[in-house]
């Protein structure tokens, strides 16, 4: 990275000069000592798609850097001097806890021009948290500790793709009607062989070839390596209708990230959720009951992305020597993550479920029987006595 300036920087507070932080209650710049607000005012200026194909042609000709190379930063706060993890954009001072913004995208290709601010605060975070775990089933009654800690949420901006496409797909398959026909098998009632007419069930196939044409619009793909895909995806969906044009102020407190997951390798994830829904759209336009596909092929047009960023609250918690992570889509609310089962627990009510069904059938036999002994003659009854 030689001959590149990379540099790092604060926004100080005009009365007290101290940095200022991004307030998801405020929507704004806050000093965190005087309690000073600089209110942000996005510029509603349009949120624009990239040609796919002029990018990934404009990466190939970018000079290359060893991102993955640790990288020293200077507080401008207290002058203190660390190692910033790679990708991280943004982070805190671990000296004197200062918000500090870095200008790492001068390395990368492409650079976010829009995002979603954070709007819940950690403190919210941690109440939904908690909410979550007590509504978990089977969940171990150490578990709570964890919410009443003073474990630190993490609170980061995460870097997506959003892909648009417009598909044609070429296929050939067959439909399959079913229709009955009358058989007559020979069965055995009550020890007699008898014949019996059934209805029995075929299927006819006929040859079919069409077009589908399909438009995908904001395909949301993860480009962080941070959370496990699944979890990321999980947090959707998030209101992109409200994104605002990239302004490093929203990042002074949080912690941010640049992609590691390429651009090329982002279409390729949307293009197999794109397959999924095109598949179902073919089965539909083949008809009928059946469907086979013997041939598919499907043609992108008009591929475009946005860079975006996306606020995730997120943290981790250790129980018996195993490590869960969870997140919180920190516009939304939702909460998803990794929870471990208390074995006990699942083990008792096993129990008690299967003790249940015994007393039930119990008490089903005791009917039984009091019923047989109320149809006893009356005489014998007498004779009993």
């Amino acid at each position: 990275m030689k001959g590149v300036p990379f540099t790092q920087k604060t926004f100080p507070c005009k009365q007290c000069g101290a940095s200022l932080v991004f307030s998801a209650d405020d929507t704004a710049l806050k000093c965190e000592y005087c309690g000073a607000t600089n209110y942000l005012y996005p510029p509603k200026l349009p949120i624009y798609e990239h040609d796919l194909d002029k990018a990934l042609n404009k990466i190939t000709q970018s000079p290359r850097y060893d991102l993955k190379a640790p990288k020293d930063i200077k507080c401008p706060v207290c002058a203190a001097t660390f190692t910033l993890e790679p990708n991280i954009r943004s982070t805190r001072c671990p000296y004197c806890d200062a918000p500090i913004v870095t200008n790492l995208d001068i390395f990368m290709p492409l650079a976010p021009e829009s995002l979603l601010p954070f709007k819940i605060n950690q403190k919210k975070a941690k109440e939904i948290f908690t909410k979550w775990v007590g509504s978990l089933w089977f969940a171990p009654s150490e578990l709570k500790k964890y919410t009443q800690s003073d474990s630190k949420f993490e609170g980061i901006y995460l870097p997506y793709w959003t892909f648009d496409s417009d598909t044609i797909t070429h296929f050939q398959g067959y439909r399959g009607d079913t229709y009955y026909e009358r058989v007559h098998r020979r069965v055995y009632i009550d020890g007699r062989e008898q014949v019996v007419e059934e209805m029995e069930p075929r299927i006819q196939w006929t040859p079919v070839r069409g077009e589908v044409q399909l438009h995908f619009d904001d395909i949301l793909i993860g480009a962080t390596k941070t959370l496990p895909r699944k979890l990321a995806d999980s947090l959707q969906p998030w209101d992109l209708e409200n994104l605002v044009p990239y302004d490093e102020k929203y990042l002074s407190g949080f912690e941010s990230e640049t992609y590691s997951v390429a651009l090329d390798d982002g279409f390729d994830y949307a293009k197999s959720y794109m397959e999924f829904e095109i598949t179902n759209a073919v089965r539909r336009r083949i008809g009928g009951d059946h469907q086979k596909i013997s041939y598919i092929q499907i043609y992108h047009e008009n591929k475009s992305f946005k860079y975006i960023l996306l606020p995730v609250w997120t943290a981790h918690f250790q129980y018996k020597n195993k490590e869960y992570r969870f997140a919180i889509n920190a516009r939304t609310e939702v909460i998803k993550g990794e929870r471990p089962y208390s074995k006990l627990k699942i083990f008792l009510v096993g129990f008690f479920v299967l003790l249940l069904l015994a007393l039930l059938f119990f008490a089903a036999e005791n009917e039984n029987f009091v019923m047989q002994m109320e149809q006893i003659p009356h005489s014998f009854e007498i004779y009993i006595r």
